[in-house]
């Protein structure tokens, strides 16, 4: 039962992703940090199992958290908003292709540990001789990516929402 313990990580991580991608979304202003901090946590709890990074990886990372946050806020500019004049409830459906680009890294970070040995329960020695740095290289830029793009996402989404919610409060105060 205690070899389970591995899969919880990227077992909870799969859930959140698959829970917030799979429905429409009623957006709270007040809480759109709490899905993609949890995931930045997710990826740099991820990430800390290993060797620190030499040089070129951190290059690599800082190309991939550049590249993602660049992805999260053009897409998030695409996205179209919509509000309940009732309620002033701000509504956005996730995309298809972003849960299973967030969900797939965290799958493919996960397998690759698993393969080559770098995580808990073992691996294929000879898979991780070959291949292991440079998978372990492209999964992890690719965790880092998916982070930086939800977080530039939240912080995009709420320049878009915040103006949207001060008019719909200015519309409906009650005239002095």
């Amino acid at each position: 039962m205690q070899g389970f313990g591995i899969f919880l990580p990227p077992l909870v991580a799969f859930v959140l992703i698959l829970r917030r991608g799979l429905k429409p979304q009623r957006i709270k202003p007040d809480r759109l940090w709490v899905f993609p901090v949890a995931i930045t946590i997710l990826a740099l709890a991820t990430l800390s199992n290993g060797k620190p990074p030499d040089p070129v990886a951190i290059l690599v990372y800082v190309g991939a958290a550049a590249a993602g946050g660049a992805l999260g806020w053009f897409t998030t500019r695409h996205i179209e908003l919509t509000l309940d004049d009732k309620t002033g409830t701000v509504m956005s459906q996730p995309t298809l292709l972003g849960t299973a680009m967030t969900a797939g890294v965290f799958l493919a970070r996960f397998a690759v540990d698993a393969a080559t040995g770098t995580g808990p329960g073992g691996g294929w020695k000879g898979f991780a001789v070959q291949h292991g740095a440079s998978l372990a290289l492209i999964t992890s830029a690719g965790l880092l990516f998916v982070a930086a793009r939800g977080v530039t996402r939240a912080w995009h989404m709420r320049q878009r929402i915040h103006p949207m919610l001060a008019a719909h409060k200015a519309d409906n105060s009650p005239s002095s």
